[in-house]
This record gives structure tokens, sequence and C-alpha cells, in this order.
């Protein structure tokens, strides 16, 4: 919602008469001001006008639009009084016209040093600066105009938008209603009325200008959209609907309203339809920030994640702090590309394994099929290690189209073929000249096997590896222990605080819990506990299974749950575990507490009943009792 400017420019004077107002802005009558003085003045030279009648000649060629003799008179005029104040203002306001802003305001600022009280020149000004951005200068000039002429209506309609402009919008509304006073039946001032009581959250207030606007002016596209935006505000979404359809009969290619339609038919849950609009608003401003930015919210809505992110990119490139833009990027990213890649990179000691099996499998005849690319370390790792070639699969396409970059930008790219696909719609002979020799996976997720780890190594092994061919990693289990300690009890349940009982509240808080924290202090309370073993390269298939597990307690103390962890056979020879008690600079794998409905006791020579199974997607544990 822009202000619209009122002013007034040399180009609509009239021929002047005695009688009429004088140009200067005075207000008095042009014989009893500027004409007396010019009267007084002598001719440019033998044989030609005087200054009155050249002023005049030069008014007439400025008014008809010949800038470049109305120019020439105002100088010659200016040759013979370099003081002329007519001549000065009228030449700073071609200047003005012609986009000489500068010297625009050299010239009204010399016309005020000749005669201060010269309400034209101090608003031409103040239209300069403002265009300039010199909102404080600019809101100066307009109430020096207004102390030399108090009822300009354009001087109390520009101050307001200078004000509406610098955010002083109780200011701006009392400029408003000042040139209202003068003129009630202004519609382009009750839309700037309009536009501040929106901007301080009066939405019926605002919508009243802008019915009051219409009434005088029904053909404003613009007020039509805004009113739009004040009744959605409001919540009457029907209304505002109409009143941006409005505005596109009257302007099919109304930017704004497209938008505001948009983001109407958004709220009401009409996505395609509010896609659409988006679309038909960035085809008349493709630059536009904000229309990217809720287009990418809308395609998010759909689930469109990729689609949202290039959205969100070209908002963010158009406009860097649009915070919009960015909370929606981050929340789109959270779900592609979660933030436990980054760690999981720079986790040595996984990286070291993974590296000593690799090297250990790979030979210059080997070829490797790799599920879940990611960053495409693990391919980089065997391309090095020499491999005759190398095919990883993606299933995240953003994710997938990196990798390629990467790879690309350590000199790879040819020895390394990423397939933006999940590995059961890998096929022999498309995707892989033929079975691989070696498969390595980075799918394991923080319980194992979360990322449906058994199925997709199960496949792969069955269709697109040589018999015999290796695993990488060759088995996994999933580890426990019982645990306890302060450190991280206080993370994880609450009990007494501050005097109050807040238990109860435990009833609500997640039963598995990450420990995203590797500052906490771990007290283990019973040994490591191998739960569930799972052999990737050589049982066709694992089903599910429950079993009960007697753990003897090691420690006595406070028992919150059971910890959990995962340990990876890489292969005969390399295991890599991220046990609870090595801390890790790194690390994408969480450990995951499994929270007992309150904390037990446990004594020494004490043995916890657990409850262990899985279902081939996420294992669970549970305390059935205590002998």
């Amino acid at each position: 919602m822009r202000a619209s400017p009122l002013e007034n420019d040399a180009v609509s004077m009239k021929r002047i008469g005695r009688n009429d107002p004088c140009p200067c802005g005075s207000g008095r009558k042009y014989k009893h001001c500027c004409q007396r003085q010019q009267q007084a003045q002598p001719a440019a030279h033998a044989g030609e006008a005087s200054i009155p009648q050249s002023l005049q000649i030069a008014i007439e060629h400025h008014q008809a639009g010949r800038l470049p003799l109305a120019q020439a008179i105002y100088r010659r005029i200016l040759q013979v009084d370099p003081d002329q104040p007519d001549a000065l203002y009228l030449l700073g306001m071609i200047a003005k016209q012609e986009g000489n802003l500068e010297t625009a305001v050299e010239l009204l600022g010399r016309t005020l040093r000749i005669k201060p009280d010269h309400a034209g020149a101090h608003g031409s000004l103040g239209n300069v600066l403002q265009a300039q951005g010199r909102l404080h200068e600019a809101a100066h000039s307009y109430r020096k105009a207004l102390a030399s002429k108090p009822d300009s209506l354009e001087a109390h309609t520009n101050l307001g938008n200078v004000l509406q402009a610098q955010g002083r919008l109780d200011e701006a509304a009392h400029s408003y209603r000042k040139a209202l006073a003068i003129l009630p039946d202004s519609a382009a001032v009750l839309s700037n009325l309009g536009n501040v009581l929106h901007a301080q959250g009066r939405f019926d207030e605002a919508a009243a200008c802008y019915r009051k606007a219409l009434s005088l002016k029904p053909d404003s596209a613009e007020v039509h959209s805004n009113l739009g935006v004040s009744l959605q505000a409001e919540g009457k979404l029907d209304a505002a609907l109409g009143s941006y359809r409005k505005a596109l009969s009257i302007n099919p290619d109304y930017a704004a309203a497209h938008f505001n339609l948009g983001r109407a038919l958004q709220e009401s849950g009409e996505i395609d339809a509010a896609i659409e609009s988006y679309r038909r608003a960035l085809s008349i401003m493709p630059d536009h920030a904000l229309i990217h930015s809720n287009l990418g919210a809308a395609l998010q809505a759909q689930g469109r994640l990729e689609d949202a992110v290039a959205s969100y990119r070209k908002a963010i490139d158009i406009d860097p702090s649009l915070v919009a833009a960015r909370n929606g990027m981050v929340s789109a990213l959270s779900v592609l590309v979660p933030l436990w890649h980054v760690p999981m990179m720079n986790d040595a000691t996984r990286n070291d394994a993974y590296y000593s099996a690799l090297k250990a499998a790979v030979t210059p005849d080997t070829r490797v099929l790799e599920i879940g690319t990611g960053s495409g370390l693990l391919s980089m790792m065997a391309a090095r290690l020499g491999a005759r070639e190398v095919t990883t699969c993606e299933a995240q396409p953003l994710i997938a189209a990196t990798a390629r970059d990467v790879i690309a930008d350590n000199g790879l790219d040819d020895r390394i073929k990423v397939v933006s696909k999940v590995s059961n719609d890998l096929t022999l002979g498309v995707d892989l000249a033929e079975a691989a020799d070696v498969l390595v996976s980075e799918i394991l997720s923080s319980e194992l096997l979360g990322e449906m780890v058994l199925a997709s190594i199960e496949d792969a092994r069955r269709r697109l590896l040589k018999p015999g061919g290796r695993v990488i990693p060759a088995a996994g289990s999933i580890m426990i222990a019982l645990f306890g300690g302060d450190d991280i009890g206080s993370n994880v349940v609450v009990e007494d605080v501050c005097g109050f009982n807040l238990r109860r509240f435990n009833s609500i808080v997640q039963a598995k819990q990450g420990i995203k924290r590797n500052d906490l202090n771990i007290e283990m309370l019973s040994d490591d506990i191998e739960a569930f073993r799972f052999d990737f390269e050589n049982d066709p298939f694992t089903p599910a299974e429950a079993r009960t597990l007697r753990i003897p307690v090691k420690s006595a103390g406070r028992c919150y749950g059971i910890i959990q962890w995962i340990r990876l056979q890489m292969d005969r020879e390399s295991v890599f575990e991220n046990h609870p008690c090595v801390r890790a600079r790194a690390s994408g794998w969480e450990h995951l507490a499994y929270i007992f409905p309150s904390p037990v006791e446990l004594g020494a020579n004490q043995v916890a009943v657990v409850s262990a199974v899985h279902n081939r997607g996420f294992p669970w544990f549970s305390l059935e009792g205590v002998e």
C-alpha cells in the first residue's frame, strides 16, 4: 500500500493574468506580487521583450511541453537578473521533470534564498527531496510550504506521505485529515489515510476510507485491492476475494491484486489456485521477492519441497533480508536435508571405519554400488581407492544434484555416476552396467533400522550385487544399557522444581528421546547388551522380532531408562561404535533414550526385565519389572 503523491508542477500552469494567483505560491495576485517586480526589470537586450513578457512566453512553452525552449528563455532571463525567483523556480521544475534532481535542489534552494516564503518552491523542493529519499528534509520543506500557505492540499498530503514512510503514522493521519478538511472528496487522500489506518491495525476504519474513495473513483484497481487487504485482515475472506477480483476486472495486469488474491486463496486452503495467482503476479513482476517467498510457502504446503526451496532461493537472491523466505527455506531444507548430514560427514571415526573397509574390498576390477549418496563422500573414497566403476543412488533429488557438484569439484565426475533414485528402482543394464562387487550403504539411522535399511539392503543384495559380493557394513547391532546420572536425568524427566511436584508432566513428554548433547555425564548402570544383531551380508531376510532381556544391574542408582546406540561390523576386521561413554566432536547418529514412566531405584544385585522388540523399521524397549 503506497501513498499516492500530489505534485504541483509547472507544466500544469496556465497563462498568467494580472488578477491570477502569482506562480510563486505566495497566494497574492500576480499584479501585486511578481509582476510589479518584473515590470521594474529591464529587457534582456534592446528590442527584446521585457522580463514579464519573456517569462509569460517561457511559461506557455513550458505548459505545452516544449521544455528546451522554456529553459532557454528562463536562462536568458537569469542572465539579465540572476536573482529572478520565478525563472529560478520554473527552471528548477524542469530539472525535476527531467530527473536532474541535484540541479533541481540547487535551483529551488536559490529560489528560497531569494524569496523565503515561496510556498511553491518549498513544496517542490520537498517533492525532490522525497524522491531522493531525504525524508526528514522533505518533511521540513513541506512544513515551510504550509507556513506560507496553510491551505495547500498538496503540502498537507505530501507531508502525510513522508510521515507515513517514516513510520510516524499518527502524524501522517493528522496531515491527511488536514488535507481532507480542505478537499473532503479527494479519493487519493482518502486512500492514503486508509493505508495509514491499515498500518495501525484499524482495519474497519481503513475499509471505510477505501469504500468512500471508491464511491468517488470506482475504477481504482489499487483501492479495490487495498480494501481487500483490510477485509482479509478482519477475517472477511469472501469479501476480500471479491475485492481482489474486482481490482483484476479493472486491471488484469495488476500484480499486487494477483498477489493479494493468492494470499487469500492460500488462507482459504485453495492452494492450487493460490499458486496460479502467484505465478500470474510473477509474470508481471518477476523480481518481486515477497511473491517468490509466498509461492514457496504454497508449494511447501503441497509437499513440493524442492520447488519451494527454488522459490525461496529466488526470493533471497532478490532480497537477502527477507525473513519469511529465510525461515521458509530453513523449514523446507530441514525436511529435505536433515541437520545430521553435516556432523556425520565430520565424524572422523566413522569415516576412518568406512575407508578401512573400502580399502580392504576395492581393487582395480571392483564395481561399487552405494545406497544413499549424501555428500558423495563414500563414493569418492571408493573412486580414490581405484574402483573400476562407482554408482551411487540418492532418493532426494536436491541432495543428488548437490552431490554431483561436490564430486565434480573434486575431479571425480568421470568415475562416479550419481543416480537420483531410491535403490529399489535401480535397474541393471540401465542404471548399472552390471551387478556390483561391493555394496556400501550410508542409510543407517540412529536406531539402525529407521530408513528402511533392512528392505533396501535385502533388495540390493538380491538384484544388484554379485553372488558372494561384499556388503559394507557387513553387520549391525542395536546396543542398549540401563542408564542414570543427574546430568542426563535433568534433561529427560522432571520431578520437584521450586518446591512443586511437576511429575505429572512426564506423562506427555516423549518416551523416546534423542540425546543431542554430548556433554552430559551418563552413568551406565549395566553392562553393554546386544539387543539385536543383523547380518546384512548373509541373511536373505530378517523378520520382526520380540524378546525378553534380563539385564543384571552393575551399579546401584536411580535409573531413568534404557539408552541405545549402534555398533557396525564394517568387515571382518573393522568395527565402529558410537558408545555413549565416548564423546565425539561430531556425529550424525544420536544416542536414544527410552524413558521409564517413573525413575526406578536399582540395587547392585537386582535384574531389570526388559521387553525388546523391532518391526524391521524401528526398535522399542520398555521395563517389564525388576527382580
